[in-house]
């Protein structure tokens, strides 16, 4: 973008991240200089991560925060802005950072700019004031995951992962989930660390939610189906079971889902679609610092997270997902739980996610139309059939 064309330019950092990386990677200019304060520090660590990934030079000068002389001073003294075409993004920091740098723009004929991250536009204050249209920023959910101090370990899985015998046990279980549902809980006790860690023959729980999908009764032919599909998919001889009752448990609704956004007609919007996303503390132990996430993709401007539910919906997984939503995704971030409608989640579940910052999405026809419709999504709201999508 020739507009964003600079010798150097200035930062004001704020508290999210997010926003600071993004006027960062839309700049064009060999040299970014973050303005920061004590608070605002941490910013520029998570940030040189990330830039030094994608080539971008940048150091940061740290600031008072509430000391308007104190911070033009410091512009001034910065060898960097004594000549060529600088910009100035006044996108975060603090009141007396702003009209510092106005005020540095001002005298130095620099060019001032801001991001609105909401009508996804670059205002500029230079010459009038006038706007052009934000181009997407982000390729990868990964982008995301540094700039919370995070790293995605293990492998992500795919649509394209899945073989079209999986997808036709998916599809499957999804059509008779009401039938599924009586296997749903002997399936989530074998996923149990105390029998997952363990290479042993599978427990009795796992045993009779198989013996159940694998003598269907006779004539029954929605059974016999899914019977046969499952047989293919997870061989009595020669599976493990750890991984079967993983699928039966949820797994299974995680997968579908993700299907219904790579096959729908704006699968070119949800960039990096994966599912089983682990996320591990860039600097934490591994596995003991993880965070699961079910789906998780990128329009090129916001991280959209998804919890799967294919059992109770409790206040647990509401603030579990919120917490990831606010590390991760920032305040721009969106959050989904979507839940297969067996029971609609009580009162408590209902007025959590109305007071809070994700979706909940349940019901056969909000979760099939979802993907076509998420930008009508809004925080605070549940969506149970197409008449929410308003």
């Amino acid at each position: 973008m020739q507009e964003l064309q600079f010798d150097a330019v200035i930062h004001l950092a704020g508290e999210q991240t997010v926003p600071n990386y993004m006027a960062v990677k839309l700049s064009e200019a060999p040299l970014h200089i973050l303005l920061t304060t004590t608070k605002t520090k941490p910013q520029y660590r998570l940030l040189s991560q990330v830039c030094a990934f994608n080539e971008l030079a940048i150091r940061h000068v740290e600031v008072p925060a509430t000391d308007y002389a104190e911070i033009k001073a410091a512009l001034a003294g910065i060898p960097e802005l004594r000549d060529g075409r600088i910009g100035v993004n006044l996108t975060g920091g603090t009141k007396p950072m702003f009209a510092a740098a106005l005020d540095f723009c001002r005298e130095r004929n620099c060019v001032p700019f801001y991001l609105d991250t909401q009508e996804r536009a670059i205002s500029f204050f230079s010459e009038g004031y006038w706007k052009l249209p934000m181009p997407k920023v982000f390729e990868s959910v990964d982008e995301f995951a540094t700039l919370g101090n995070y790293r995605i370990q293990g492998k992500v899985k795919r649509s394209d992962d899945l073989t079209e015998a999986r997808r036709e046990l998916v599809k499957l279980f999804w059509l008779n989930k009401d039938w599924v549902r009586r296997v749903v809980r002997d399936f989530s006790e074998a996923t149990e660390k105390k029998y997952q860690n363990q290479k042993r023959s599978p427990p009795p729980c796992y045993r009779e939610a198989a013996r159940q999908i694998l003598n269907p009764r006779r004539g029954n032919k929605k059974e016999e189906s899914l019977a046969r599909a499952w047989e293919a998919v997870f061989p009595t001889n020669g599976c493990d079971w750890r991984e079967a009752a993983r699928f039966g448990a949820g797994e299974w609704f995680e997968e579908w889902l993700l299907l219904q956004f790579a096959d729908s007609r704006k699968s070119a919007d949800f960039m990096d679609l994966c599912s089983a996303v682990s996320l591990a503390y860039a600097d934490g132990d591994g596995d003991k610092s993880a965070q699961e996430i079910d789906l998780a993709f990128t329009d090129g401007y916001v991280l959209t997270l998804i919890e799967c539910k294919a059992g109770g919906v409790y206040q647990d997984h509401v603030q579990k997902l919120e917490n990831i939503r606010r590390q991760i995704g920032g305040a721009m971030g969106r959050a989904l739980l979507c839940a297969i409608n067996y029971q609609y989640p009580d009162d408590i579940v209902v007025d959590r996610v109305k007071n809070g910052s994700i979706s909940l999405v349940t019901g056969d026809k909000a979760l099939r139309m979802l993907p076509n419709r998420l930008e009508q999504i809004r925080p605070g709201r549940c969506y149970q059939d197409e008449r929410d999508y308003v």
